[in-house]
């Protein structure tokens, strides 16, 4: 059995329902009063009803409900965790989910006997980070360390389905200017959300992942504003881009995530991916292929009543 939680979100749901689909038993946490289908809608999550009826064994529960992850981890042999609160709100924060919340998983998985942990992190999570979200993820990579168990840190870079979708192509869509912080130079390896599940797949079985981090990164560096410049040639028309001040509104983004915007203006973050991605069978995708297909998702979305 394989737990996922955060299988409501976007990366989660595309794990599990690749588990589905490949015939894996699959157990999801669910909140009793998830918003999952109403933000499906939106783009924004996987219907819970839809994975429960594609054959997901539910489970309901909370991060910040420790009884209701014992629970959820009785049985489990492996547990797969996407969950974050960087667009969260409420009582969903980085303190009661990112540190409380990840460490009482892990500590139930341990009670559990659960044989492999697969940990979501990011690339920057460090304990000195001063961005809070970073540190948080941190801690919880050490954490897991520490628990005896069999892990995997799945460590991507910035996923291409949030800001390359959020900062470029929304507001170019709606006839908006990209709105950069800074220069809008700096090199950064996007990933395609749909390759880092590929990478937490390939990890369940593979022996290379145990007892390691991996960072996971799309197979070139670029800017947005060659993220710009390339969906302008898609679309057969000039995008503008304008640039403002740390701490200035980014449309599309919410304001949580203005920092982490105006981090990516200064410094660049290659990754070299060629030998992590042969190695674990992955075929990464490249910005342009990531464009084109996500207009073509985004168009048919906007045509349905």
């Amino acid at each position: 059995m394989i737990l996922v939680v955060g299988a409501t979100g976007c990366l989660g749901g595309l794990v599990a329902k690749r588990l589905l689909r490949g015939g894996w038993p699959v157990r999801i946490l669910v909140s009793e009063h998830s918003p999952s289908e109403e933000l499906a809608q939106q783009g924004l999550a996987t219907p819970a009803g839809a994975l429960i009826a594609a054959g997901a064994q539910p489970v309901y529960g909370d991060l910040k409900d420790p009884a209701s992850l014992a629970e959820a981890c009785r049985g489990a042999e492996t547990v797969i965790t996407t969950a974050n609160a960087a667009a969260r709100g409420g009582a969903d924060t980085v303190e009661t989910v990112e540190r409380q919340g990840n460490r009482a998983l892990i500590d139930a998985a341990r009670a559990a006997g659960v044989k492999h942990f697969v940990f979501v992190s990011a690339q920057f999570a460090a304990p000195g980070s001063p961005f809070p979200f970073l540190a948080a993820k941190a801690a919880a990579e050490a954490c897991l360390r520490d628990s005896g168990m069999a892990y995997t840190i799945i460590a991507p870079n910035a996923f291409m389905d949030v800001w390359l979708t959020q900062v470029v192509m929304l507001p170019a869509l709606q006839g908006l200017p990209v709105t950069v912080v800074g220069s809008g130079r700096r090199k950064h390896a996007f990933v395609a959300m749909r390759d880092v599940g590929a990478f937490i797949l390939a990890a369940l079985e593979h022996p290379a992942a145990r007892n390691r981090r991996l960072v996971v990164g799309g197979p070139e560096a670029v800017s947005f504003r060659d993220a710009a410049s390339t969906f302008g040639r898609i679309l057969e028309r000039d995008i503008p881009v304008r640039s403002v001040p740390p701490g200035q509104p980014l449309p599309g983004l919410p304001q949580a995530m203005w920092p982490l915007a105006a981090s990516f203006d200064y410094f660049d973050s290659p990754v070299e991916m060629r030998g992590t991605a042969r190695a674990f069978g992955v075929h990464l995708t490249p910005m342009e292929a990531f464009l084109r297909r996500q207009l073509a998702e985004l168009m048919t979305a906007m045509q349905r009543p």
